[in-house]
Parts: C-alpha cells; sequence; structure tokens
C-alpha cells in the first residue's frame, strides 16, 4: 500500500475540476472517430530511460510528462476534441464547429510494482479540495501526470471538451486498482471508491483491460471466462459497472472471443491500429485506437494530424 497524504495543496499549477466547463455549441459529427491511447507518463527520464530492458521498454512505450502535456496542448491547436467513447460508438458524437471528435485513453492505470524506482508515479489520490492528483515516487501530490493534466488543459481550453468528457481508464487487476495494491485492507478500499467516484463524476470513463493482462488471441474461452469473472469480482463492486474492455498488446480475440466478452457485459471492444475504424462483430462494438509513445514518435509523419513530433519530443529521451 502507498501511504497517501490526501491533505497536501496541489501543485500550482493544478487545475480546478470542480464542475465540467459549459461546452460551447456543439454540431453532430458523421464520420470516423479518431481514438489515442498513452500509458501512465514518466516524471524522471533518468530513471526510466536507462540501457536495460526495462529501459527499453520505457522508450518505447511510454511518454513523459513534458511529452503528454506539449501532445494535449496540440491537440487542441490542431483542433481536436476529447469526445465520450460510448457517442464514439453510437455514432452520436458531437463537437463545436470546426473542430474533430478524438478519444483519449489511458491504458495500465495501475502502477506496477515494476514502476517502483523508475521515475513514474506510485498511484492516484485526491488532495485536500478533492481533486485528481498523482503521488510521486517520493510521496508528494503532482499535477504530472494524465488525469491532472487533461483536467488542466480543458480548464484553459473548454472547447477541448464536449459534453464534459474526459478520458477512458483501462485498468487490469492482478495489482490492485490505481496504484493501491492492498485491496484486501478496508482503507484501501475506501480510497479506490472515493478515487473512482470523483473520476466518474468529472467526465471520466473506467474500462477492464482484463484481469491478467492476458493475450486474447492465444487464451482459452475457459481462461478468459475465468479472468473476467477474477476482474469483474474485484473491480466492480470498487469502480463500478464496465461496458468497455481494451485487448491487452491490441490483440483481438476470435470470434468466440468477442462473443464470450460481449455476453460479459463489454459491449465496446478496442483494439490497436493506425487508422480510425469501428466495426461490429456479433453485436460487439469494436473500435481502435493509435498508440501515442516512443515507437510512435519514430514514424513522426503518421502523428502530424495530431502533434509535432520534433517539438514535442523530450530531450532527455534516448536518441
Amino acid at each position: 500500500m502507498i501511504p497517501v497524504a490526501t491533505t497536501r495543496s496541489p501543485s500550482p499549477s493544478a487545475a480546478p475540476t470542480a464542475d465540467p466547463p459549459e461546452s460551447p455549441r456543439l454540431v453532430a459529427w458523421h464520420g470516423p472517430v479518431e481514438e489515442i491511447f498513452v500509458h501512465p507518463l514518466v516524471l524522471r527520464p533518468s530513471l526510466a530511460f536507462t540501457d536495460d530492458t526495462l529501459g527499453h521498454g520505457f522508450a518505447d512505450y511510454f511518454v513523459t510528462a513534458r511529452e503528454f502535456g506539449l501532445v494535449l496542448d496540440q491537440l487542441w491547436r490542431n483542433g481536436w476534441t476529447l469526445v465520450d467513447v460510448h457517442r464514439a460508438a453510437s455514432g452520436t458524437v458531437r463537437v463545436p464547429a470546426g473542430r474533430r471528435p478524438l478519444v483519449l485513453v489511458e491504458d495500465d492505470v495501475n502502477y506496477y510494482q515494476y514502476f517502483e524506482g523508475r521515475g513514474l508515479a506510485a498511484c492516484l489520490a485526491l488532495d485536500a479540495s478533492g481533486q485528481v492528483m498523482a503521488v510521486t515516487p517520493d510521496g508528494d501530490l503532482t499535477d504530472q501526470d494524465v488525469v491532472p493534466l487533461v483536467e488542466r488543459e480543458i480548464a484553459l481550453h473548454p472547447e477541448f471538451s464536449a459534453d464534459g468528457a474526459k478520458g477512458v481508464l483501462a485498468v487490469t487487476g492482478y495489482e490492485g486498482l490505481l496504484g493501491e495494491h492492498r485491496l484486501d485492507l478496508a482503507s484501501t478500499q475506501a480510497r479506490v471508491l472515493a478515487l473512482a467516484e470523483r473520476l466518474r463524476a468529472t467526465g471520466w470513463t473506467f474500462a477492464s483491460h482484463t484481469y491478467g493482462h492476458i493475450d486474447l488471441t492465444v487464451t482459452s474461452g475457459a481462461a478468459i471466462a475465468e479472468d473476467t469473472r477474477r476482474w469483474q469480482e474485484l473491480a466492480t463492486p470498487l469502480i463500478g459497472p464496465v461496458d468497455i474492455l481494451v485487448y491487452p498488446f491490441g490483440a483481438r480475440p476470435t470470434d468466440a472471443g468477442v462473443r464470450l466478452l460481449l455476453d460479459a457485459g463489454f459491449g465496446i471492444q478496442l483494439d490497436i491500429d493506425i487508422v480510425a475504424r469501428r466495426v461490429v462483430r456479433d453485436g460487439a462494438i469494436i473500435m481502435s485506437r493509435r498508440h501515442v509513445d516512443g515507437l510512435a514518435f519514430d514514424v513522426p509523419g503518421r502523428q502530424a494530424p495530431f502533434y509535432d513530433v520534433a517539438t514535442v519530443r523530450d530531450p532527455a529521451r534516448p536518441g
């Protein structure tokens, strides 16, 4: 369990999130809806981007807080607006006139134990005013993580969110939820419940990332069913009902696997691709997301509609 001092004040740059800002007049969108995803942010690149296997993984699949903040600002400047994933699935997206819709997803919002000592946040926590912050490796509260940075961008630019939408937080279960690893403790459960309530109330949506971060393409139906049971037994009482599942590794299961997950309540399922796609398979709506990470930065042309790699790339990132 991470000791969390929720009485500390947020940093001066933290954005107020008491109520979702009023959106400008919205118009219906009739085209494809882009989706992007990130992982928890690197706060200290020197600890994450080391010359070993884990360090190379952080460089490939993660971005720094500096990079993410710049990406958000360029998304707004390039005309993108965050929209609700359920509206994207149902084809009822609305955006301010002249802007384009975007679904944001954060995978693995669990702050795994392998993050320890590598310069990432330890967990999410509420500050003294009830805002969602992250806890640094030193135990301080910071706004340099996905949730508070998105909140700040929307506070600065209300047209960056339509209908109060923020993003999707995809969580596994094998090391707890939201950075709390001892869910057998009542105090830990209470913190997760309070966080989940605040996140949902301010426009965030939860998704399953499976209990064990399993590869659904090579996992048997029986194993998928057991993994799903374990995730729902753990997560539903704490974060509420969830109807979205994010495929680990972007690995789409067989048709039988899609139906099994649909029968378990996951009517929306998300994979990974470099094009916006929405298909319906046996009643399940499957949509694709682009990755924002070091590997994406290596193909800057594909990122150009969203952000300019050259100007968001952290100087601390390995060449």
